[in-house]
């Protein structure tokens, strides 16, 4: 039976962890940090079968330029003279080079010390899928269920040959304008009556109800701003005052969301999978089974395991 597996995380500041680091480790290739200077070394995971990055329409097109003087020195270098294949080292380099880019860019606009540098994707390809079906499944998903929505997609397959293909999936966090600038990952709102489910009150005869001409979808009752005595406070030009929040601009970050992306990737393998392995992206409580769910031991586990079982095998 195909397995499901697909966890998302988020790499900031505030835990210490590097969105450089995080992409030359899916990439399987070099990378620096020019905030700090600091280069992290892949280049020994050799299970990097597939990488590519896919750039949002607003994105600034010259990100993708690789200049022509950084090829030529990639081409003097020991790792391209020793490469079998010349022409696949040399389309590595240009994609890391690009990544690269793209991920210190991040670094200039989150400044802040708990800023979200990108949200990480980790999930299980069907290993009954050949390559090309890999790929092929895995851009179409990644495209419609990411880039035609505004993010930039840094992503690899990697496969060690031992029934465990996955992808890692890296997705930008802020939104670009159509001039191709950063835009906004938080805009200021009305603050709504809402209900004890979080839902947005709807009551058009409630005398605080608001609607905006431009974009009717945008209502609700507006929460008023009173003085110590219960009084509407008044601001400039005598306007009556009402709460504002901050809210996410792109919806990016609503907690329903990776709900919505395990279901339709569910849905792609399934179409691809014959009914008898089918996934389900369920968690096992919401199947109605009492099975109990498996831990994802990740990498580390596997290399503690590993030196372990050599040991047990001299002692033996």
């Amino acid at each position: 039976m195909a397995i499901f597996h697909y966890t998302v995380k988020i790499v900031g500041r505030s835990k210490g962890k590097s969105v450089i680091s995080a992409s030359a480790y899916l990439n399987g290739d070099v990378m620096k940090n020019e905030e700090t200077g600091r280069i992290s070394y892949y280049t020994s995971k050799k299970e990097v079968v597939y990488t590519r990055l896919m750039m949002c329409e607003n994105a600034p097109p010259e990100w993708q330029i690789v200049p022509e003087e950084n090829i030529k020195r990639f081409q003097k270098s020991v790792r391209y003279k020793r490469s079998e294949d010349k022409e696949a080292a040399l389309e590595k380099f240009k994609i890391t080079f690009q990544k690269q880019r793209l991920w210190n860019e991040v670094l200039k606009i989150e400044k802040n010390a708990d800023a979200q540098l990108g949200r990480l994707f980790e999930f299980a390809l069907p290993k009954e899928w050949n390559r090309q079906e890999q790929i092929q499944y895995t851009t179409d998903y990644i495209q419609k269920t990411f880039v035609d929505r505004g993010m930039c997609a840094d992503w690899s397959i990697h496969d060690k040959g031992d029934g465990n293909p996955h992808v890692h999936l890296l997705l930008t966090m802020r939104p670009f304008n159509p001039d191709h600038s950063w835009g906004k990952k938080e805009v200021k709102d009305w603050d709504f009556l809402r209900d004890k489910n979080g839902n947005i009150v709807i009551d058009e005869s409630h005398p605080n109800w608001w609607q905006d001409k431009k974009n009717p979808d945008r209502h609700g009752i507006r929460i008023p701003v009173l003085d110590e005595n219960g009084i509407q406070k008044m601001g400039a030009r005598n306007r009556l005052q009402w709460k504002r929040v901050l809210t996410d601009a792109t919806g990016w970050n609503n907690p329903k969301n990776c709900e919505l992306w395990r279901s339709e990737w569910a849905k792609v393998c399934n179409e691809h999978l014959p009914l008898h392995n089918q996934v389900d992206h369920r968690s096992y409580e919401k199947q109605g089974k009492l099975q109990i769910p498996t831990i994802h031991e990740g990498a580390d586990a596997r290399k503690i395991e590993q030196k372990f079982l050599a040991g047990q095998e001299i002692k033996g």
